[in-house]
């Protein structure tokens, strides 16, 4: 009978054969992987990475390996991730919380510091992980999630309810005009659209094109269709004052400003992520 591989070997194991595989980020990702197999922390690795692996978790890390290797997220192998510290579940129902969103969540906290309660609007709510994170940080305020994907809705409520903020959330299925009502009583609106050039989507990463709902990347033609369709509906349903703030790509800063001060926007304002790409976009309505 074969030795078990300690908790350290099998972890080398699996980082040599990411990146073998030419996958970035391989040694992060075998990292994820393996704690959520054998069910520990960061912090308990350390404490084990020299005890022997019992057969179920090397099964199971082995399964998780073969997936990555397929080029599966690995949010969408182990079923969660965290964003804002918060823990969302992740699958197929919706794009998954990226690091770079946070900057928008920051930025929505920043300009509401000085107040306690309010509603807030998400458009194209996906995962929820937005808005909820927004209103666990602000727990007088109550927010609107609107979504044209029923299966992200279904989502979205799930993560609503593992956070205990079910009862602080509304959800619309529908079209960014479904949400005009709730607009008209908003107190700040957040939106991450798709802002991918649907010419660009066959040449992204097989884990997105592969893997994402196409309905949260196209973006269009120009990659600008929902901001141009959010704005001039917000420029009719928003209160004077009211901010809205836009995710955006990388190259996208100065087109959608140019859309925001078209439209009675003023106060113009663009958020870096942590890698220093402009990311947020901020609007004030006039």
């Amino acid at each position: 009978m074969s030795t078990p591989p300690t908790h350290r070997e099998l972890l080398k194991a699996g980082i040599s054969r990411l990146k073998a595989a030419g996958i970035d980020g391989g040694r992060e990702d075998a990292r994820f992987l393996l704690f959520e197999a054998a069910g520990i922390s960061s912090g308990e690795f350390i404490m084990c990475e020299h005890d022997p692996v019992d057969a179920g978790t090397v099964s199971a890390f082995e399964a998780m390996i073969e997936r990555r290797l397929n080029r599966e997220p690995v949010s969408l192998i182990i079923g969660h991730t965290d964003f804002m510290g918060l823990s969302f579940l992740t699958d197929v129902r919706a794009l998954a919380p990226r690091g770079d969103s946070e900057r928008l969540v920051e930025m929505a906290l920043e300009l509401t510091a000085d107040r306690s309660e309010g509603r807030i609007v998400d458009l194209g709510t996906g995962s929820g992980c937005l808005i909820l994170s927004f209103l666990s940080e602000r727990p007088g305020w109550t927010g609107t999630g609107l979504d044209l994907s029923p299966d992200a809705l279904s989502l979205t409520r799930e993560n609503a309810g593992r956070l205990g903020l079910g009862d602080s959330l509304t959800l619309i299925e529908g079209s960014w005009a479904a949400a005009e009502e709730a607009l008209s009583d908003a107190d700040m609106v957040l939106s991450n659209p798709p802002y991918i050039v649907s010419d660009v989507i066959d040449t992204l990463d097989p884990e997105v094109r592969e893997h994402d709902p196409m309905l949260a990347l196209d973006g269009g033609e120009d990659g600008l269709t929902a901001y141009r369709d959010i704005i001039a509906l917000c420029e009719t349903a928003l209160s004077p004052g009211t901010p809205l703030l836009f995710e955006i790509g990388y190259d996208q800063a100065e087109s959608v400003s140019a859309l925001l001060s078209g439209h009675s926007f003023a106060e113009l304002e663009v958020g870096k992520d942590f890698s220093g790409h402009n990311r947020v976009v901020k609007g004030i309505r006039l």
